[in-house]
């Protein structure tokens, strides 16, 4: 993930190891053009409109529209002005000997604005050099994206949506509003800001190589897709059984509120747990067993003079058999009550030596307790954890600013500093549940950014089934960053899957979907993890998965 800075700085690292500027242009308006036939075949009928500003972002738009061109697609290229970059007159000159002039536009002496018709329109206005406001000549351009976007046309964008700021993700007023966003070598921060107006992103691989690495060590936050967390999936061997596969334990239940474990358990399940042990309040203990029978429940450990205990009726734990958890996850529906708290400290005074999650309402206490005993709350889950190898809190922004006395703020690097200082104070990961979502190491050199997920998420339950995925990944093996990080990811891919399937079937696309479609979309998305992406494809949100449609090499100017 990159900021326009380091973008540029990539691809001069690329070009002074040898690669020339304009082959670099030619592989992106390739790779562009092959995944627009890929990914929009069903609107290319009609043919496609390419809009090219005076940049390079323009140039990119030239080679786009050629290699459509080559492939048999009608195409009609309007330019907003006169490419003023030498590589840009190159890809200009290129089409124009592919395929004909340009359409009308400033550079033939034609005022005003397109007027497009075609099912498909290419935005190639603006790149990352965009700052600010849209320059007034720009204005009419980007009204009549918007103009085709109203009357049904989809809307790719090349790089970035026209007046996106590459690093803060601001849209100027007036900007292009994508369906679909492909962008070049490095996917950039703004896109990850601006979620809404990028729509589904694809990153393309232009061949920058290493010096995309060159460029972006510094950089505070990297953004991991989905195939590049393999390697921290915890496998199993052919022979596994149960009890090799994380014994995994989940607390939380209050009276009232067992469905928040029920979640948690069953994605716990989907992640691949051996077993899962429910710990609850014991109204809640019926709920588990009728609901999840692979589900073994336990009401919560006993307190001294909390109630009357039936000598016949012990649990494991009230009988000095403490249940043996590979890890332990607290806070799904725990409740706010002093009792709630209790448990809460109980649980992690007798696991703390294992690996922890505290989530939602473990946090909430956390911060409770902190508050009473005139402390911060970090230092007090610092005390708490002091023994706990791999321990991962989870909050979303309301309990994290909860937790730091503060509101989050919304400049990207204060976010990004301010999620570092409290895993590095607490000494513990910290997921900012969001998107995108982050996830922080205590002193780690980057923060790792998540981008996936959708509004389906955006309802109760969703993070009690991530706390499931993150303890069943922290069960089988997985260090606390990788669980967290991976568990992020098939959480919001799973999402993803669960909204291209109802695009792909006619339905709505929100409403009509609960967390159990999300639940059984996580072989999908654990499956992606093994994939790597078609024709250097990575998807960050999508309705069909790209196919191998790779154009030719255009061949180079005489």
């Amino acid at each position: 993930m990159t900021t326009a800075a380091q973008s540029r700085a990539a691809d001069e690292a690329a070009i002074a190891a040898g690669t020339p500027s304009f082959a670099l242009m030619c592989r992106a308006g390739t790779e562009a053009a092959a995944v627009i036939l890929a990914e929009h075949g069903d609107c290319l009928h009609a043919g496609v409109e390419v809009l090219a500003g005076r940049g390079n972002n323009g140039g990119d738009a030239y080679i786009v529209a050629a290699q459509l061109y080559r492939a048999g697609v009608r195409v009609r290229v309007w330019a907003a002005a006169p490419p003023a970059t030498v590589d840009a007159q190159r890809a200009a000159e290129l089409w124009v000997r592919t395929a004909g002039p340009l359409a009308h536009g400033v550079s033939d002496g034609v005022a005003g604005t397109p007027e497009l018709a075609a099912a498909l329109v290419v935005d190639g206005l603006l790149g990352t050099g965009h700052r600010g406001a849209l320059r007034p000549e720009l204005q009419p351009w980007c009204a009549a994206i918007h103009a085709a976007r109203v009357r049904g046309a989809t809307i790719v964008s090349l790089d970035l949506p026209s007046g996106l700021d590459a690093d803060s993700g601001a849209l100027s007023e007036g900007g292009v509003v994508a369906h679909h966003t492909i962008t070049f070598g490095t996917l950039k921060r703004g896109l990850l800001q601006q979620r809404a107006a990028a729509g589904a992103v694809s990153v393309v691989d232009i061949g920058l190589g290493t010096a995309t690495d060159l460029a972006t060590d510094a950089q505070t936050a990297w953004w991991c897709p989905p195939h590049t967390l393999a390697p921290w999936l915890p496998r199993a061997p052919w022979n596994a059984h149960k009890g090799v596969r994380g014994r995994v334990g989940i607390a939380g239940g209050d009276t009232g509120m067992a469905g928040a474990v029920v979640l948690a358990c069953k994605a716990a399940l989907a992640a691949g747990a051996g077993v899962v042990h429910a710990v609850v309040d014991a109204p809640s203990v019926s709920a588990i067993q009728s609901t999840l029978l692979q589900v073994i429940a336990h009401e919560w450990p006993p307190l001294a003079a909390s109630r009357q205990v039936d000598a016949m009726r012990l649990t494991p734990s009230e009988s000095g058999q403490v249940p043996r958890y590979e890890a332990l996850a607290i806070g799904p529906g725990l409740g706010r009550s002093r009792l709630s708290s209790q448990v809460l400290q109980r649980l992690i005074d007798t696991y703390r030596t294992g690996p922890l999650v505290l989530d939602a309402d473990a946090l909430w206490l956390a911060a409770d307790a902190a508050n009473a005993l005139g402390t911060d709350t970090a230092s007090l889950l610092r005390y708490w954890l002091r023994d706990t190898p791999q321990a991962v809190c989870t909050p979303h922004p309301g309990e994290f600013a909860r937790m730091t006395g503060a509101l989050l703020p919304a400049e990207w690097e204060q976010r990004v500093a301010r999620v570092q200082d409290l895993a590095d104070r607490v000494n513990a990961v910290v997921l900012l549940k969001g998107t995108p979502t982050l996830v922080a190491a205590p002193k780690a050199a980057e923060v790792l950014v998540v981008p996936h997920g959708t509004p389906v998420l955006a309802t109760g339950g969703s993070g009690d089934a991530l706390t499931g995925l993150i303890v069943a990944l922290l069960g089988q093996g997985a260090t606390a960053r990788a669980a967290a990080a991976v568990a992020a990811t098939v959480h919001g891919v799973a999402a993803e899957c669960v909204q291209a399937r109802a695009l792909a079937d006619g339905q709505a696309a929100l409403h009509g979907h609960t967390l159990d479609r999300v639940l059984q979309a996580l072989p999908d998305a654990f499956g992606l993890l093994d994939r790597a992406p078609d024709h250097a494809v990575t998807r960050i949100s999508a309705a069909a998965t790209p196919n191998a449609c790779v154009l030719g090499r255009l061949p180079a100017l005489r």
